[in-house]
């Protein structure tokens, strides 16, 4: 087997990873050990099971941040947790201020609910396109990626301008944020 060969039938082998739908969330109240166990099984990869997704007080700040709503009676519903999951699977990538702006701008015009399935929904998407660009430039082999380090290469530079262009989207889209950054800076 060539290296190429070698290096497209690792793709396969990566397990698909999606986040629910508000229908696949508990309708029951839950406590707060119950959300973090929770939590941590919807957005875990299996590929980093050491990684702690969130944590009693990183919901606590959340919550002190206004990104989402206060727990009823130390409960949280599915409205908490479609929160969490949304801040969770973003905050590796975008700082919290813009993602709490980006939830009050998609709550503007929908529920929670909608926002959540609309959230999993592109997830899912954007997942298995990068998959399948991975699979052509493969079989392509417009860039010379003959071992699974060159593939694991160029997905993390890809992340890395991922998150560098979804950085400039938002100061483009809000240019009131960055304008006023740069005033604080200056003072």
């Amino acid at each position: 087997m060539d290296k190429t060969q070698e290096t497209s039938n690792i793709l396969p082998q990566i397990p698909h990873h999606a986040i629910p739908q508000w229908s696949d969330l508990p309708e029951i109240d839950l406590y707060m050990d119950q959300v973090i166990a929770l939590m941590d099984k919807y957005l875990c990869d299996n590929s980093s099971m050491d990684t702690k997704f969130i944590t009693p007080s990183m919901i606590n700040n959340y919550v002190k941040l206004g990104i989402m709503p206060a727990p009823v009676k130390k409960k949280y519903s599915r409205e908490h947790l479609a929160y969490l999951i949304i801040i969770c699977s973003l905050k590796q990538v975008m700082p919290i201020s813009h993602i709490k702006m980006m939830i009050e701008q998609k709550l503007q015009q929908n529920t929670i609910a909608e926002t959540l399935d609309f959230y999993s929904n592109l997830y899912d998407f954007t997942y298995q396109t990068l998959l399948e660009t991975c699979q052509t430039k493969l079989i392509s082999n417009e860039i010379n990626l003959t071992t699974q380090d060159d593939l694991l290469l160029f997905t993390a530079i890809s992340a890395a301008h991922c998150s560098t262009i979804s950085n400039k989207l938002f100061s483009i889209n809000h240019p009131q944020i960055s304008i006023n950054k740069k005033k604080t800076k200056e003072n």
